[in-house]
């Protein structure tokens, strides 16, 4: 006996705490960005937690009016974007890379902001500054089209996934034509398109008319991250307000002390007022993004969270594409541990062990149930056939599917009298 004692083992892990979620973290392109030299410039990203890391590049409300004309009015109004992410959004974090108008480079810039970030980006905005003389339609413009940043968008988003890297979406500001594209024809299920635009914000500080036609990409993405991943970004109230926010009626984009979303409209220069009903029911349902009031009601708020593509799709909307990626996340890393594991198999049949499908599936569900205790998902269903032939394909095939919340996008209310003498 040499007296040793017992070994004392730490283990780590009993606590359950969990590393800070990366759900609120954005990318923001600037596309024929302006610059501030050796502090704001182009080609490299930022990583910025609030507006005073901004600030601290030089931007500020002058740095976007300096730039609004001249040779180099192609501004792409980088304060004003970032300043509207972290008015709504003050808990996220924002990558920016301010460039050049170099169509090519689209989705190289787009990867970019994805590498800076350590693949933390959920969801990224690309702003289009302008020239005058070539707005970016989504029927024409310069640098390429919108329509085909589109195309291109979507091809990146899935080329991310296809490495196990899930963006929710690809947000692009664009200009509303006179006849309006049907956006929902085509086939892009993670890019969404905003036309809205802060015209009074503009207005009030003499900026040329042109700038009308600036859509609010910063302001779709600070709607996203201040919300739950079930939540539409239409949504009037949330279910969790920011910090500063609490006790809010309703989320309204107006601040009237910094004369934001006070005059409003759509990126064509059109007032939302001077729009008639069937024109804005045309927009929605050709899947455009765009703000506006309800009759007797305060406040200004998006209309929805479409897509680009068919109603029918599943992923219609930025909110099923973030519940779905979420999901697929957990997934990941509940299986990877799994990898090149054991399978355990009955010896009679060669089906799975049922002791191997309740481990699996164990571990799902320890992922999974924050999702369901959070509300974000109203239910799921995680399955391992027993019946597959591991042993021959060394391969398991599991299934999982999820009951997502419902969204309230239209409300009837019947309303009628009674007579209780006749009763």
């Amino acid at each position: 006996m040499s007296f040793r004692g017992p070994s004392i083992i730490k283990i780590n892990g009993g606590l359950g705490q969990q590393a800070p979620s990366d759900r609120n973290v954005a990318g923001l392109l600037l596309r024929k960005a302006y610059f501030v030299p050796s502090k704001f410039e182009t080609g490299k990203v930022y990583e910025l937690h609030s507006l005073d890391d901004a600030t601290a590049l030089g931007l500020s409300p002058a740095s976007d009016a300096n730039n609004t004309t001249g040779a180099s009015a192609t501004t792409a109004m980088a304060w004003y974007h970032i300043s509207e992410f972290f008015r709504l959004n003050p808990d996220g974090t924002l990558f920016v890379k301010p460039v050049p108008e170099v169509p090519a480079a689209f989705a190289t810039h787009l990867g970019d902001i994805m590498a800076a970030s350590g693949n933390r980006v959920r969801y990224i905005g690309v702003v289009y500054g302008f020239d005058p003389a070539t707005l970016p339609t989504v029927t024409g413009g310069f640098g390429g089209t919108v329509a085909a940043d589109i195309a291109t968008a979507q091809q990146w988003v899935e080329a991310q996934a296809a490495a196990n890297v899930y963006v929710d979406c690809v947000v692009l500001g664009g200009i509303v034509a006179a006849a309006p594209v049907d956006l929902k024809a085509l086939n892009a299920p993670q890019v969404h398109v905003t036309v809205a635009c802060d015209s009074g914000y503009f207005a009030a500080l003499g900026y040329p008319a042109n700038f009308a036609s600036t859509a609010a990409v910063g302001t779709v993405l600070g709607s996203i991250g201040c919300r739950m991943l079930s939540e539409s970004i239409g949504s009037v109230m949330l279910e969790r307000y920011p910090g500063t926010k609490r006790g809010s009626a309703n989320y309204t984009l107006t601040d009237t002390r910094q004369n934001r979303w006070v005059r409003f409209g759509t990126s064509s220069g059109n007032a939302f007022e001077a729009i008639p009903q069937n024109q804005r029911d045309d927009l929605t349902a050709k899947g455009y993004g765009y703000a506006g009031y309800y009759e007797g009601y305060l406040g200004v708020y998006l209309n929805g969270d479409a897509t680009c593509t068919l109603v029918t799709d599943d992923f219609n909307t930025i909110h099923t594409n973030r519940i779905w990626n979420e999901a697929a996340r957990m997934v990941r890393r509940a299986l990877i541990p799994r990898m090149n594991s054991r399978v355990r198999v009955d010896p009679s049949s060669g089906k799975v062990d049922p002791a191997t499908i309740a481990d699996w599936d164990a571990a799902a569900k320890r992922q999974l149930d924050g999702l369901l205790a959070e509300g974000e998902i109203a239910d799921f269903a995680f399955r391992l056939d027993p019946d597959q032939d591991v042993i021959a394909t060394g391969k398991v095939v599991t299934k999982l599917s999820i009951t997502p919340q419902g969204i309230a996008k239209a409300i009837e209310a019947e309303i009628g009298f009674t007579n209780p003498a006749q009763a």
